[in-house]
């Protein structure tokens, strides 16, 4: 009993020092009806029971769905428990949350999407539900559904960007839509430092995307990740289920980023440049003459037959500015990537001890 008492003071005084953040949560959220979402507002501190994250799942649990095949398919969440062949055919494919975009939609992740011809929603209160898939963004596993259901809620959508090391996540799941399971963790780490890795290929880099100790596996795979004020950060992504693995989460803001064009165009068209950079340490911003120090993005490499290559920029240079935004090497990345295609941008350049103004072109991203 006294280890037990021990233990939930610890817990206590670890979220007590993790704080707690104000949000607008609905009146009803502990019991919306079936397939409908809560309307009033008011505003309350998560959680109420100290050392307990219980309000905060109930709080969050109204938007929190089930993805479902038509038809059993292989290798489902089903086939993770034990002693379960990986052969075992269910209809659970895995979770996803609802999220308003213009209206209100299911977003998932897109391996779990393309893993079935036909899909079913399964909203809370057990109501099931056809679904359509309206947008894809492989490289980034997103997948956007729509789902003809009124007076729905979407989950608040946070900031991944105002996130730190050492902050509470809760995972949600529901893959079998019959009950919300939670996994709790901290932000193992951030990916911001890591968006150099945005490059071309099928898949970004995990080193973008969120890192937590909470467990992701195939059942919460694509359900929403939140932190202590109950806004969604990140998306769940499982990449296995054995323990120990790393588990990750796409940042919310990155989401934010292309949800219009998933919701209006079906996909994602991002832009390219073709050139690899690395960080303007303080020696090197002195060696250069730099006027300001950590600044910049330094050209490291330019890809043959790419935009960059076909411009006026040479390796050494450092890039200052996208346009009129100022460009480091974790940002620059992302600046290309939203840039209208086909369209000139004027970057400005550090060399030779001064800033010159150079045109570039981008490209659609290759696959």
């Amino acid at each position: 009993m006294r280890a037990l008492l021990l233990a939930t003071h610890v817990w206590a005084a670890a979220f007590a020092l993790a704080g707690c953040r104000e949000r607008d949560v609905p009146l009803d959220a502990h019991a919306p009806a079936p397939g409908v979402g809560p309307s009033a507002q008011t505003r309350i501190l998560y959680p109420s029971a100290p050392g307990s994250f219980v309000d905060l799942v109930a709080g969050a649990r109204h938007g929190v769905v089930a993805i479902r095949a038509a038809a059993p398919v292989k290798s489902g969440p089903a086939a993770m428990f034990p002693g379960a062949p990986e052969t075992l055919a269910d209809v659970a494919l895995g979770t996803g949350f609802l999220v308003e975009a213009g209206g209100v939609f299911v977003l998932t992740n897109d391996h779990i999407a393309a893993a079935a011809t036909e899909l079913r929603v399964v909203l809370p209160g057990q109501t099931e539900v056809p679904a359509k898939v309206i947008g894809r963004d492989v490289r980034l596993d997103l997948a956007l559904l729509s789902i003809d259901v009124p007076r729905l809620h979407g989950l608040p959508l946070g900031d991944s960007d105002d996130l730190q090391v050492g902050e509470w996540l809760v995972v949600l799941g529901n893959p079998f839509g019959d009950e919300v399971t939670a996994a709790i963790g901290i932000v193992s780490a951030t990916g911001r430092e890591g968006a150099g890795s945005l490059v071309a290929g099928r898949v970004m880099g995990y080193r973008t995307y969120l890192q937590t100790d909470a467990r992701v596996h195939r059942g919460n795979s694509g359900g929403p990740v939140i932190d202590t004020a109950g806004q969604v950060v990140g998306v769940a992504v499982a990449t296995g289920d054995r323990p120990g693995e790393l588990a990750f989460a796409i940042p919310i803001n990155r989401v934010k980023e292309v949800i219009d064009a998933l919701r209006d165009h079906g996909q994602v068209a991002r832009g390219w440049l073709g050139v690899k950079v690395k960080p303007v340490t303080k020696e090197l911003a002195q060696q250069l003459g730099l006027p300001g120090e950590n600044t910049g993005a330094l050209v490291t490499e330019l890809v043959a037959g790419s935009p960059a290559a076909r411009s006026a920029l040479r390796v050494g240079d450092v890039i200052l500015k996208w346009g009129d935004r100022a460009v480091d090497h974790r940002n620059l990345p992302w600046l290309v990537s939203q840039a209208a295609i086909g369209k000139p941008v004027a970057l400005a350049v550090w060399r030779t001890r001064a800033e010159v103004a150079i045109p570039v072109v981008t490209e659609k991203m290759p696959e």
